[in-house]
């Protein structure tokens, strides 16, 4: 994507430098246009005294007029050609950008939903919420508390059920894992 960004700031750049050449030539076309429509009333030339060198003021001949109007349909020719090739590629770019957005929306919906629905059982019309660990943490408990009860100090004081109780747990969270990351068909 950085190249597309790299093109549409020289894309940019032309387009800012088309246009002050055009503005540039605007100014220089009115500028001409009022040089030569200026005209002196007669009765203002008789009150000013004439000076030692009179100046001069040279109108651009036609060729001149010609040849800037000429560059200016060839500027704005080439930023005509400029804005459309510049509309293409940044449609082409917002279809494009707005395509994966779907998809991407799409799939973090789907993602919410599966997520919202694994953990919940229904009973008839009712969805109960249900956390695994939840569930297994009580029947340890359960069980724990049934043993200290029978007084078998014996068993609850083992290796072996505390292994037993941490290999319930870690599968119950591999379980979990397991549900979250399934693909839905």
């Amino acid at each position: 994507m950085g190249t597309s960004g790299e093109m549409k700031e020289d894309v940019q750049g032309r387009i800012e430098s088309f246009d002050q050449s055009v503005r540039s030539l605007e100014r220089r076309l009115r500028a001409l246009e009022r040089r030569m429509s200026v005209e002196v009333p007669p009765e203002d030339l008789g009150t000013f005294p004439e000076p030692s060198h009179p100046p001069t003021l040279s109108a651009p001949s036609n060729g001149e007029v010609a040849k800037m109007a000429e560059e200016l349909r060839r500027i704005r020719g080439d930023v005509d050609e400029l804005v459309s090739l510049v509309q293409g590629s940044l449609r082409q770019d917002i279809d494009q950008l707005s395509d994966r957005l779907d998809a991407a929306t799409d799939d973090q919906n789907a993602r919410i939903s599966r997520i919202e629905e694994q953990n919940r059982i229904s009973i008839g019309s009712i969805k109960i919420p249900v956390e695994l660990s939840g569930i297994l943490g009580g029947a340890m408990l359960l069980v724990a508390g049934s043993l200290i009860m029978a007084e078998r100090w014996d068993i609850i004081r083992s290796p072996y059920f505390s292994f037993s109780l941490a290999g319930v747990l870690a599968a119950g969270v591999f379980v979990k894992f397991y549900l979250a990351n399934k693909k839905v068909v």
